[in-house]
């Protein structure tokens, strides 16, 4: 009996705690309806909770890479070696999804070698797959980013980074950027060339440099440039 008794008093003060926080919830409600306000919820709204998520999904994804938490992969790059998680680049990439799904080889391997690719640019390329990149590093390694793009079959990526070559599309570049758009069938980018050579005559800037990309440039690019030209006559 005495032992009861001595719990007694906590569970009755935890008691009257309880009830003091639920009718001062209570008559707050009421005066806000009182006031003319409507009853609102205290937890926040569908949208800021999302966000909130959001925000610290991406902070914990950040700490997994940066702190290489429980990574189970070893990345070997041109000039320096990386950690990450196959659970996360396999989501991000259906190339590295069905490597480590077919290959028990590849299940086992805790190393894989993306050797044309900087540390620099792959380490940008992870920063994308864990949601993290930074816009001035994805400006700044973003062909090399398209080339693994396309490589690994990231297609969100693969448009973002032809969507940022048409931004700033200019005469020094523009040849360059239409051999990228044959080798990375971006059809966009390249209609985006042909605007910019033939419909705004710039291709009168690029006279010096147009003998060169002759030489090296695809038969089959060279022909849809002649037809793009015929048409513009017609």
């Amino acid at each position: 009996m005495n032992l009861r008794r001595s719990h007694c008093p906590q569970r009755t003060s935890e008691l009257v705690l309880n009830c003091f926080l639920t009718f001062n919830l209570f008559f707050f409600f009421l005066f806000q309806l009182s006031q003319g306000g409507e009853a609102s919820s205290i937890w926040p709204s569908d949208g800021k909770l999302h966000s909130v998520a959001t925000q610290s999904t991406l902070r914990c994804l950040s700490r997994m890479l940066d702190e290489a938490i429980h990574a189970d992969l070893t990345i070997i790059t041109a000039d320096g070696t990386l950690k990450a998680h196959k659970a996360v680049m396999s989501a991000t990439s259906p190339v590295f999804q069905a490597s480590y799904h077919n290959s028990s080889e590849d299940k086992e391997s805790s190393t894989i070698h993306i050797e044309d690719m900087s540390q620099e640019s792959c380490t940008a390329l992870l920063r994308y797959m864990y949601g993290t990149i930074k816009p001035e590093d994805f400006w700044k390694h973003r062909l090399a980013l398209l080339g693994a793009a396309n490589k690994y079959d990231i297609g969100d990526l693969k448009d973002a980074c032809e969507e940022s070559l048409l931004e700033d599309l200019n005469s020094g570049n523009v040849l360059e950027r239409l051999n990228e758009a044959w080798l990375y069938q971006l059809h966009k980018l390249k209609k985006g060339c042909f605007a910019f050579l033939f419909h705004f005559g710039k291709i009168y800037d690029v006279r010096d440099e147009i003998n060169t990309f002759f030489r090296h440039a695809d038969r089959e690019l060279m022909l849809e440039m002649f037809q793009e030209v015929l048409t513009i006559w017609k």
